[in-house]
């Protein structure tokens, strides 16, 4: 039997009514299985280590330290570098009188 407290019922009601409000298809579906899963016990909740700091998300390492350039990233950076080459080239001999 799903057995949940009465702050756990609060909170699947207040979740319920947001969710009727904004996708009332997708409150249906849960309604359904609301239904479906009335007579289920509930799973046995795991206990999640809590880490310290910054989440994994927001460092990832080893992008950091060698970034890749795809193939278009690659030429444009190849076009920039030939093309202030030759306007470099044509500044020197345009001032040098030639």
């Amino acid at each position: 039997m799903m057995s949940q407290n009465e702050p756990e019922m609060q909170d699947l009601g207040g979740l319920e009514e947001g969710l009727a409000g904004s996708d009332p298809r997708l409150a249906s579906m849960l309604n359904i299985f609301s239904r479906l899963a009335a007579g289920e016990e509930m799973p046995v909740r795991e206990k999640i280590r809590v880490r310290r700091g910054r989440p994994a998300a927001h460092h990832p390492r080893r992008a950091r330290r060698h970034p890749r350039l795809g193939l278009q990233q690659a030429m444009l950076l190849l076009w920039v570098v030939i093309t202030a080459a030759v306007l470099a080239v044509a500044l020197v001999l345009n001032t040098s009188g030639h």
